[in-house]
């Protein structure tokens, strides 16, 4: 619509207010606002307190007037505090003329039965009922009129629209963009519009690009927040209003005069919203501040409700819906189990009234004893079918797994839990693609419970594993001692097991396989005596390769072939894939000419459970490997290519695993460049790390013609193709959303629904996906 025409235009009558300070953003919103207008003549804005929906509405109602030749008329509803009042209200709006006896009701649906105009109708949420009950009789008199409302709840009129109004998006992620990348962003361009009001010297620059990122996240993008953020940016820096949000409500306190007085402080604001809810949703909406993210339905039930807290479990999904309804939650229905989210601001003021409740500490324990219970579920279960469920679910619960261990690390006597979630998550840490992070933790529960206990003895083997997956021999053979050390302590066997396959690891990476060998024998006859079926298989996998690189071939076939017989009537799949990709190298270095090995290994990979990134990884070095020594040596550096994106996204490589392998690389790298070339080496190395397309095709095979077959395959939006495209060729979700031109928080969304939507947990996986589609060519070349 062309804004100058209309401002030129005579304009129909009307009552809309002028907004003082420019509109910003929301080009998106507003289109879809039309759209739903065109489409429905009730349409409501729900979204949470300062998140901007009268500015919104306004801002639309301005752009629709033409279409109305009656008016835009604006009805302010903050001040109605009796319902009985409200058509009395809506008539003072309307300017209508009515001296008679007759009802508000009456006459108001008289007024508007032959005109054609649109009503705002502002602030319903505390009047919903009797919203509800006038906007449904007008609309029953009035066939010409059209309703935009705003309110925290809907109506809940069977012909209303409703549009979630969102926050701006912000800047996601550790590091800033670039300043004027930033500048894109709807929250930073509000931000510096309205600061420049009062500092016109202001801008994003670099010194302060980091600041202005975080303040707006922090802030949540939230238009209210950021507008009294701005007004402190006249006395403050950038820098110590993001390092003072911690108490934001004390901070951000000086919003306009003219403003109604809810929206002038984010405090007030809150408590408008909390006067909303019933006893019992406030109490709720206390008790789900300790969830520092998103979360289930299942995690509420568990740790908000039951004795001492106040609230029964039976009433938990009717508060939790009531609390959706009023905006304090935001909610993803759309996936298999629907998750619950609050700003940072809602979660602040929460915690604000969970610290006065007394059930605070009672609280954060029942969290933490909750994704405790999971870690352990998902440990305990994870020999047999479903491990890329059980990762994908580890993944999804991050955050509030991470507040878990904080808690339990910064509480006084609770060390030892922390203990018990750190070696819980080893599978998070070794095959989910977090052996950095993993490590840390490891070493921080460490720290924290330095007393020689049996779960400090566990925690110290995983540890183990993570510093030699790392490359770090030195502490991973000062952990092992002490973990040798705690089972003879506490005779305890079962760590007796662990301490000997961790020694079998640490010579086998050390360049014994031998010695290793004889650790691996013993480790297994413990854990088959515990029936620990889990560790057999761990065991029985490196048996093999340790056997191999023995030279006692027969030997490591044997172990491999019960490794993935045990792995198969399990329905397990990770210690399987490894025990296949070892019984496949066993065949290459031997020279067995009897199976295509490179098969063998392909078998392996697409056996490979979702975010077994280590295990990928292996697959494709020896997929090189296998190339190179048959002379195609164009494969051969490409899968190079992507075997060092993988490793380097680990943050290891092929030395930590022994000599043995990293001579194998080295090797199949000098080969091929000699044959090759340095220059067109490189080329091709390259094209393995940006585009692994042609990883999982055998040597020589030539693409596949003919009309893609696209059965079986998820359908993608074509922005989730372009985020798949990209993440194939190594982009991180900030690079991607300056590629796309998107807000990081946004990519955030497609990187999670396009992992949903193929059944993936890591961005490699995303990569290997892609080049399989296309090797199908059930994708084409171009995505």
């Amino acid at each position: 619509m062309d804004e100058t025409y209309e401002r030129r235009a005579a304009r129909p009558p009307g009552n809309l207010p002028v907004i003082a300070s420019s509109f910003v953003g929301r080009r998106r919103e507003l289109a879809e606002v039309r759209r739903r207008m065109e489409a429905s003549r009730l349409l409501t804005l729900a979204g949470p307190g300062g998140v901007g929906k009268t500015r919104l509405a306004l801002r639309a109602a301005e752009l629709a007037r033409r279409a109305f030749p009656h008016g835009v008329w604006f009805a302010d509803l903050t001040a109605v505090d009796d319902p009985d009042r409200l058509a009395d209200a809506l008539a003072a709006a309307l300017d209508v003329k009515d001296q008679s006896h007759r009802s508000a009701w009456e006459q108001v649906a008289d007024h508007l039965a032959d005109r054609r105009l649109l009503v705002v109708l502002d602030n319903c949420e505390h009047l919903v009922v009797a919203c509800a009950g006038l906007v449904d009789h007008l609309l029953r008199r009035a066939p010409g009129l059209r309703v935009l409302a705003t309110s925290r709840q809907p109506l809940g009129i069977p012909c209303e629209h409703v549009l979630a109004v969102d926050p701006l998006p912000v800047p996601a992620g550790e590091a800033a963009p670039a300043a004027e990348v930033l500048t894109a962003y709807e929250s930073v361009a509000l931000l510096v519009d309205r600061v420049t009001a009062v500092r016109p010297d202001f801008s994003v620059r670099e010194d302060n690009r980091e600041a202005v990122a975080r303040l707006c996240a922090r802030l949540d993008g939230l238009p209210l927040a950021i507008e009294l953020a701005a007004t402190r940016l006249r006395s403050l820096s950038v820098e110590q209003v993001a390092d003072r949000l911690d108490d934001r409500f004390r901070l951000l306190t000086l919003g306009s005069p003219a403003a109604v007085s809810r929206q002038q402080t984010l405090r007030a604001l809150m408590e408008w919203s909390y006067d909303l809810c019933s006893e019992q949703e406030r109490l709720l909406w206390a008790g789900l501040s300790v969830f520092p993210a998103e979360f289930d339905l299942d995690a509420v039930e568990g740790i908000c409700a039951g004795p001492g807290i106040g609230i029964d479990t039976v009433d938990v999904l009717d508060l939790v819906d009531g609390l959706v309804a009023k905006s304090v939650l935001s909610v993803r229905p759309d996936l298999p189990r629907a998750r619950y989210r609050m700003l940072e601001t809602i979660r602040q003021y929460g915690r604000g009234i969970l610290a006065d409740s007394g059930l605070e500490q009672d609280l954060r324990r029942r969290h933490r004893d909750h994704y405790l219970r999971l870690a352990v579920h998902s440990c305990e279960t994870w020999c047999g079918p479903g491990q890329a469920e059980n990762l994908a679910r580890l993944r999804t619960e991050r955050d509030n797994l991470e507040s878990a261990i904080d808690w339990s690390l910064s509480e006084p006597g609770e060390s030892r839990s922390a203990l018990v979630l750190v070696s819980a998550l080893r599978y998070e840490w070794t095959v989910g693609e977090r052996l950095a992070p993993g490590r840390r933790r490891l070493d921080q529960a460490l720290k924290a419970a330095p007393e020689p206990e049996p779960e400090r003895g566990h925690a110290l083997w995983t540890a183990v594993w993570t510093a030699l997956l790392q490359g770090d021999r030195d502490a991973a053979a000062a952990w092992l001692e002490e973990c040798a050390q705690i089972a003879e302590m506490y005779d305890d066997d079962h760590l007796r097991g662990y301490a000997c396959l961790l020694s079998g690891s640490a010579s086998l990476f050390a360049g014994d396989p031998a010695g290793a060998a004889r650790h691996y024998a013993e480790g297994i006859a413990f854990m088959r005596r515990l029936e620990d079926v889990a560790a057999v298989l761990w065991g029985l996998f490196q048996h093999t390769i340790a056997l191999s690189l023995s030279g006692d071939s027969a030997s490591a076939r044997a172990a491999g072939a019960e490794a993935i017989r045990i792995a198969r009537e399990r329905g397990e799949t990770w210690a399987r894939s490894e025990a296949m990709w070892a019984c496949a190298y066993d065949r290459w270095v031997t020279g067995d000419q009897d199976v295509d090995v490179a098969e063998l290994v392909r078998e392996a990979l697409d056996l490979t459970p979702n975010g077994n990134q280590l295990g990928m990884v292996l697959d494709v070095e020896l997929l090189a490997w296998i190339a190179g020594s048959r002379s195609c040596h164009d494969e051969a550096a490409r899968l190079l290519g992507t075997a060092t994106a993988l490793w380097e996204s680990l943050g290891t490589g092929i030395e930590a695993f022994g000599p043995a392998l990293a001579r194998h690389s080295a090797r199949c790298r000098a080969g091929a460049k000699s044959a090759l070339g340095r220059s067109r080496f490189d080329a091709l190395v390259q094209q393995g790390r940006a585009r692994p397309m042609d990883m999982l095709r055998p040597p020589g095979a030539p693409a596949r013609s003919g009309a893609p077959d696209r059965a079986g395959v998820p359908e993608l939006t074509r922005r989730e193709q372009d985020v798949a495209r990209l993440i194939a060729r190594g982009l991180t979700n900030k690079a991607i959303a300056g590629e796309l031109v998107l807000s990081p928080r946004t990519v955030d969304g497609h990187v999670e629904r396009l992992f949903d939507k193929i059944g993936v947990n890591s961005r490699a996986q995303v990569a290997v996906w892609l080049a399989r589609q296309r090797q199908g060519a059930r994708l084409p070349d171009d995505l």
